[in-house]
């Protein structure tokens, strides 16, 4: 086989590989996106109840507070890493009594409160800053959007 027509097969098959990437990622997106995923575990009802009585479930749903909102990259690396999480704990172990955010997930959840909300003028205070040693929003406000099915930190 002649070395140019080696060249386009593997282009072709990189390009097949990629759309396929691509519209495995969006089917992703589009599965996992709505809250009715999400309530899909039993484990999940009281959260699910609580958040639809909450003042968030109008604007905001699962993945919109705890999956990486920066770009598509982060979303989808931060969709398929709580995927596998969330799968292991479900099917894997016994199911705890309660969930706990992971760590790398609370800094998530800050970053999309603080994206959020914007407007309002906490966003240079350092108390708010847990990098640096401050609280996280929900330290504070624990009850949003999930009642006081969360624990306490």
């Amino acid at each position: 086989m002649e070395v140019g027509r080696k060249i386009r097969i593997a282009i072709l098959a990189v390009g097949l590989f990629m759309l396929a990437a691509g519209a495995g990622t969006a089917t992703m997106h589009s599965v996992t996106s709505s809250a009715a995923f999400c309530a899909s575990c039993h484990i999940m009802d009281t959260y699910m109840n609580s958040w639809e009585h909450s003042s968030h479930r109008e604007v905001a749903s699962c993945n919109d507070c705890h999956t990486d909102q920066r770009n598509i990259l982060t979303k989808t690396w931060s969709k398929a890493k709580a995927g596998t999480l969330h799968g292991y704990v479900n099917y894997l172990t016994e199911h705890p009594d309660y969930l706990e955010l992971y760590d790398s997930s609370r800094d998530i959840v800050q970053g999309n409160c603080i994206s959020c909300h914007s407007d309002l003028t906490f966003k240079t205070n350092l108390d708010y800053q847990p990098s640096q040693g401050g609280n996280y929003c929900f330290d504070c406000h624990s009850s949003v959007p999930h009642d006081f099915y969360r624990p306490r930190y």
